[in-house]
């Protein structure tokens, strides 16, 4: 009895022991379990994250195991990315703000600037490029230039310098070619007659092809003039004096053979000799202007009563008989509370004196000429105006109208508003030329000058 009681306690006691080993094995591998799962399972949520676009700090583990390692070195990896990602979005903040720098440049250029593709297809465009060419050229985009309406000519002409860029680049080291073009309207849709333009064209490294330009018009212009201006002194210099000696010369030999021919011979040559004065007398006044342009003297400037000088030269004009079948009567309407301007009177009367002769000349003898004068305070200028009813100007006249040799009249000599422009310059006035437009229909012409009284405000 005893046997067994002692061997069912062994037994017992044995079964207890295992249990006990068992749940001691089965929680030590639990903890083991734990403890070697954590860094994994720590590193499948931090690339869960990474995953998700979370670059945030990430927990690490501080022991000195492989594992620890690997949860820092992925800590480390994710910082670094979170640092990158902030570069490149400090990058693109960057660029987007460059972008909008040379953006709001572009837009702002008085020059054109065109960027097409290497065949010669328009990938962007600024403002100023259609205020030039006067063509939509945003409506254009990925359209071929050459296919642009009426500008044909132009285009060919870059296609032609880019092609002999690229050709020439590598044996003459060239990165960009210059040239000038003259646009007509005829054949280029331009509203002005003709535009001068200088073209400069690089080529860009991803082979995109860069054209910029600049319409030179009114510098051409202003050379036109020096030029003529030297045409002016040359011509009073080298024509004028012969033609008295020539005029002389004919009056005496009508005066030695007076008498002495046939009545029908003698008919030819005072006819002959009758043109040989009136064409000198001419050229002595062509030769008169063109002295007169050349020489013009500098303006002495003093406070000028602007209505007073106008009713003065009005008056001359009123003295004259009118002729309502020849000369369109002259109208004014002045602002009786214009300041004084600073002006030299005998300028500003030719100028008076020339805008009503010119519009005049353009107007019906059953219409009117209106001189008008008129006081901004807010602006601080007085503007005198004379208003035709004629055709008005054409679009090569607006142009080009102040070089000296452009006239639409038959025996005008072109240098009237050459001379009103050197008096405004001298002045320091604006002058502005346009043709009155109502309803699309052109009603006449009208000539400005715009004069600053700042000066004599502040005195």
């Amino acid at each position: 009895m005893a046997r067994d009681g002692l061997r069912k306690m062994y037994i017992g006691t044995l079964t207890l022991s295992l249990i006990m080993a068992v749940l001691a094995a089965v929680l030590l591998a639990v903890l083991l379990g734990n403890q070697l799962a954590r860094p994994l399972l720590l590193l499948a949520h931090g690339m869960r994250q990474v995953a998700a676009g979370d670059l945030s700090p990430k927990y690490t583990l501080q022991g000195n195991d492989e594992l620890g390692g690997l949860t820092r070195s992925f800590a480390e990896m994710t910082q670094q990315l979170s640092d990158a990602r902030s570069a490149v979005e400090r990058s693109l903040t960057q660029l987007g703000a460059a972008r909008e720098n040379l953006q709001t440049i572009l837009d702002n250029l008085t020059a054109g600037v065109i960027v097409l593709n290497a065949s010669g297809a328009i990938q962007s465009s600024n403002p100023g490029a259609t205020r030039i060419l006067k063509v939509p050229l945003a409506a254009h985009t990925k359209a071929s230039f050459l296919s642009l309406p009426n500008l044909q000519h132009f285009a060919s002409g870059v296609q032609e310098q880019f092609e002999l860029l690229s050709a020439d680049k590598d044996r003459h080291e060239l990165d960009h070619w210059q040239k000038s073009f003259e646009i007509h309207a005829s054949g280029q849709g331009l509203e002005a007659t003709s535009v001068t333009l200088v073209a400069r064209g690089a080529i860009l490294p991803d082979g995109m092809r860069l054209l910029v330009f600049d319409d030179i018009s009114e510098i051409v212009s202003a050379q036109r003039s020096q030029a003529w201006g030297e045409v002016a002194r040359r011509l009073a210099h080298e024509i004028k004096n012969p033609l008295t000696p020539i005029q002389l010369s004919a009056e005496r030999l009508e005066r030695k053979l007076d008498g002495k021919l046939e009545e029908a011979e003698q008919s030819v040559l005072s006819k002959s000799v009758k043109t040989i004065v009136d064409q000198v007398s001419a050229m002595k006044r062509l030769v008169d202007e063109f002295r007169d342009y050349a020489r013009l003297p500098s303006a002495d400037l003093k406070p000028l009563d602007l209505n007073s000088l106008i009713n003065d030269v009005m008056a001359l004009y009123a003295s004259e008989p009118v002729d309502r079948a020849s000369r369109p009567q002259v109208k004014a309407d002045l602002d009786l509370t214009l300041p004084l301007i600073e002006g030299d009177a005998q300028q500003l009367r030719q100028v008076v004196h020339n805008l009503i002769q010119n519009a005049q000349d353009a107007s019906d003898p059953q219409s009117h000429v209106s001189v008008v004068t008129r006081w901004s305070p807010a602006r601080k200028r007085v503007k005198f105006t004379v208003l035709d009813e004629g055709p008005g100007f054409s679009p090569n006249i607006l142009q080009r109208a102040f070089e000296p040799y452009v006239t639409t009249k038959a025996k005008g000599t072109g240098l009237g508003l050459a001379v009103v422009k050197k008096i405004a310059d001298e002045h320091g006035a604006r002058l502005d030329i346009a043709n009155r437009v109502e309803d699309g229909v052109v009603k006449g012409a009208q000539v400005s000058l715009s004069f600053s009284v700042e000066k004599l405000t502040q005195v």
